[in-house]
């Protein structure tokens, strides 16, 4: 199978097609304008394609095939070329689902005649319109991402995480600890490292060994809204305490990331009455940008009680949503349905 991705505005309308016939593949052609801007993007995807293939030992060829947009002759040569990549025309397809309009148009028509092709992706519902020159069909995705490889896809790095192994072994520590949260808050922000072990909350961190300042006011919480969701709600994929670089000297942090139908999703969790609303606000409007064309986030804090009605208005613009509560009166129920209506996900 010959597949061409045309790189345009939306990259998370290239990588789920990629991810579904990755499997099938004897060529990759990334195909892209000859613009200085589009030429610095398709190598970074080249670069994480190559890492890709490395990675999981597969051996179908990468193309980098540059065109002028503009210029129906230029975009007739790229087609002479991608044709002799097989001597079976059905065998090439051709994702159009966005791209460069001018290519896409030209690729497309002689691409049909040819006897090739033409999938478009729609992002909202995961299927695709799988188009010949006679027949449409919509087909499910079969195959979708998870956060690692949509992160490696996108030429990220993950810097740290945590895994499930040692989340699985104090899952029920956690659990206890977390069971009145009223108390173990309170516990939390008087805690000092090297203090405050002899009562219920300390024993139990003491005997899973996580005694640090940073895991008993922060992780603490983190890992009970990890397990809260993923033994609740149906995810692809979840991770926690995630530390990410998308280029050097850049990262950043996420509390809870997880995946559904090809969608990257982030929660920040905030266990602290000094939280700033504002601030985390334009972080998230900005990191969730970077994690996926289509992504959404929310802010969840306890021991905020108000959120200002100009932070809820530009929320609600970039896609975030808060939950913050009292930490005496955080409800399960509600959180989980909150969780469910706004990323539109289903209950286990």
């Amino acid at each position: 199978m010959v597949l061409i991705s045309i790189l345009g505005d939306f990259d998370s309308s290239i990588f789920p097609i990629f991810f579904n016939f990755k499997h099938k593949l004897t060529h990759h052609i990334i195909l892209h304008d000859d613009s200085k801007c589009d030429k610095n993007y398709a190598n970074k995807i080249i670069k994480a394609q190559v890492k890709f293939k490395k990675l999981y030992n597969y051996n179908y060829e990468i193309i980098d095939m540059t065109i002028n947009e503009d210029n129906f002759d230029n975009i007739s040569k790229a087609f002479k070329r991608i044709i002799t990549k097989t001597k079976k025309p059905k065998n090439i397809y051709l994702n159009a689902t966005d791209g460069l309009s001018s290519v896409n148009i030209v690729l497309s028509s002689k691409l049909l005649e040819y006897g090739g092709k033409v999938i478009v992706y729609d992002r909202f519902v995961n299927t695709y319109n799988l188009h010949t020159k006679t027949t449409i069909k919509t087909l499910k995705i079969k195959h979708n991402t998870d956060i690692k490889n949509h992160l490696l896809l996108k030429g990220y790095k993950i810097i740290n995480f945590s895994n499930i192994y040692a989340l699985s072994n104090r899952k029920k520590a956690i659990i206890s600890l977390t069971k009145n949260l009223k108390k173990f808050k309170d516990y939390a922000n008087s805690y000092k490292v090297g203090t405050n072990l002899n009562n219920k909350f300390g024993n139990i961190l003491k005997d899973i060994n996580q005694t640090s300042e940073q895991f008993v006011k922060g992780t603490v919480f983190e890992e009970y809204i990890f397990w809260l969701i993923k033994d609740n709600i149906k995810v692809d994929d979840i991770m926690v305490c995630v530390s990410l670089e998308y280029e050097k000297n850049v990262q950043n942090e996420f509390d809870i990331l997880f995946i559904k139908n090809n969608h990257l999703y982030t929660i920040e969790c905030k266990f602290t009455k000094n939280f700033k609303t504002t601030e985390y606000l334009y972080k998230l409007n900005y990191i969730i940008d970077a994690l996926d064309d289509d992504g959404k986030g929310m802010i969840l804090t306890i021991g905020t009680k108000n959120i200002g009605w100009q932070d809820e208005a530009r929320a609600i613009h970039s896609n975030i949503d808060f939950y913050s509560a009292p930490s005496e009166d955080f409800n399960e129920k509600q959180f989980l349905s909150q969780i469910k209506s706004f990323f539109n996900l289903k209950a286990k």
